[in-house]
């Protein structure tokens, strides 16, 4: 399983027009669980093409593939897609090749069954994408500063991701304080990369551990207690504040103690 996203590089020779044109692939995995669809829409900018991979063996991995179409056209520019099922090696399959067909036909992309396990058709499915790629790109050189951007801009998510993972691990452990150190280290990041979802999720975590840091504050002060004393009763009573309270039971005013 993906946990946030992974990110290979990989150079393959694919033939075009009678030649053969090496292409460098970066690769970007993003994690499919609901936790990550915030960050996702950072790993789409500047896509070129992509894969829409889903688990033959898992019916709600196949029904979630509208999903999938719907976030990439909110996100990207027209791309080059291919839908891939994955886990063809497996013999408990829950959906049917014709209804797969179907989906591939009604957005107009080619359809693979792969395994990433015995490498069915992985190779053939990159240089297909990659092929598809070159003959839209035609005439374009990839230049030395964008690998570099790329590398810098994946440093950097990767650097927020670590630390937002380790500030929501603390604020579950309660440990607000160190949950702050880390969100500031974090919010420095999501701001070199312009990522306004994580700026905000990280100034609202931040206010909501001050919020609680203040309650508990407060309950500290109300724990500690402030009491008064009646000399006439030999009563210790507890009150809010030290002032001129009267005794409930003579009337006459308690004198300042704290405990």
């Amino acid at each position: 399983m993906t946990i946030g996203v992974d990110f290979s590089i990989k150079t393959i020779t694919v033939p075009t027009n009678g030649e053969s044109r090496r292409v460098k692939l970066q690769i970007w995995d993003t994690g499919g669980q609901e936790r990550f669809s915030y960050v996702r829409p950072l790993y789409y900018k500047g896509a070129v093409g992509g894969l829409i991979v889903f688990d033959l063996t898992n019916r709600k991995s196949y029904e979630n593939l509208d999903r999938w179409f719907s976030e990439i056209a909110n996100n990207c520019v027209s791309i080059p897609l291919m839908l891939v099922g994955n886990k063809a090696d497996l013999p408990d399959r829950e959906v049917a090749q014709s209804e797969i067909q179907a989906i591939a036909n009604n957005h107009n992309i080619t359809y693979y069954e792969s395994s990433a396990k015995s490498g069915q058709s992985v190779n053939t499915i990159f240089e297909q994408l990659s092929t598809n790629l070159v003959l839209i790109e035609e005439g374009q050189v990839a230049q030395e500063e964008y690998d570099a951007e790329t590398l810098r801009h994946k440093e950097y998510i990767e650097k927020y991701m670590s630390l937002a993972e380790q500030a929501y691990d603390k604020i579950n452990k309660l440990d607000y304080q160190s949950a702050l150190q880390v969100l500031k280290q974090a919010y420095y990041y999501a701001k070199e990369i312009e990522y306004q979802a994580g700026k905000k999720w990280i100034e609202e975590q931040t206010q909501l551990i001050i919020q609680i840091l203040r309650q508990q504050e407060s309950k500290l002060i109300q724990e500690a207690g402030v009491h008064m004393y009646c000399a006439y009763c030999n009563q210790r009573y507890r009150v809010s504040k030290v002032g001129n309270i009267r005794c409930p039971t003579c009337g006459n005013y308690l004198s300042g103690e704290k405990m």
